[in-house]
């Protein structure tokens, strides 16, 4: 039976970091099937991150206690933000009001451990996505975020290397849906917060950032638009906005 918005048919928690089982099981089911190989850490990587506590996991579970979905947040120290780098519901668990669940979970944790001045998430972009039994329809995740009141950075954005042989994902957005720095209202947020946290984020994962990576030079140049970045809908976009050339 499907639960209301209001009281979906699920419990959500946070996920143990020094259950061993609990935590391969969680990525085996939730974050494996879900997501892109280069989208995905290595499950020591994961793993490493819950002991350390820079990152921190929920768990959404049926009456009976199955999965039914999850998501991961990763806090980055020097800017402070949080990334939600993961969040997935299995296609027997949707429509039980899970994404919002774990949404409005993860948005109350997150900001009570962390108070983060901002939190951000990678979404593709459907305009280059197609849409995936497993992975879903883009077009619809989009909207499902703008729903819960996300916006989206107009910067060209892309996911950095997560190493181990794996590359940089393109044609992404990347939504803000929360944070100190964002009260009801916002319309704007400070371009140096978003690129403070997209040189930390690209230093722990590729290293130092070079002048002469052209793709990353035009995304940080990007956070520099004078008064700021607007908080946009997907409606107001266009492929200059998204390049960073937003007049």
């Amino acid at each position: 039976m499907a639960g209301s918005a209001d009281r979906p048919a699920v419990s959500v928690g946070g996920l143990d970091a020094d259950d061993d089982a609990a935590v391969a099981d969680f990525y085996q089911h939730i974050l494996l099937p879900h997501f892109r190989a280069d989208e995905l850490v290595r499950c020591e990587s994961f793993a490493a991150g819950l002991k350390s506590g820079d990152s921190r996991a929920l768990v959404a579970r049926t009456a009976n206690g199955v999965i039914a979905g999850g998501a991961v947040g990763d806090r980055f120290p020097r800017s402070k933000v949080v990334l939600l780098s993961y969040i997935a519901v299995p296609l027997e668990g949707r429509g039980l009001g899970v994404g919002s669940a774990l949404m409005k979970a993860a948005t109350a944790m997150w900001e009570t451990a962390w108070r983060p001045p901002l939190m951000v998430m990678e979404v593709e972009d459907p305009r280059h996505f197609a849409a995936d039994e497993a992975l879903g329809d883009p077009y619809a995740r989009v909207r499902f975020y703008e729903r819960l009141g996300a916006r989206i950075l107009p910067v060209p954005y892309f996911q950095p290397a997560l190493g181990g042989g794996r590359g940089r994902v393109r044609y992404l957005m990347l939504m803000v849906f929360g944070g100190t720095e964002v009260p009801p209202g916002t319309r704007q947020v400070d371009g140096r917060l978003a690129e403070s946290f997209l040189i930390e984020y690209l230093e722990d994962c590729e290293g130092q950032v070079r002048s002469d990576d052209e793709e990353t030079q035009r995304l940080l140049a990007a956070c520099r638009r004078p008064g700021g970045l607007p908080l946009l809908l997907s409606a107001e976009l266009t492929d200059e906005t998204l390049s960073g050339e937003l007049s």
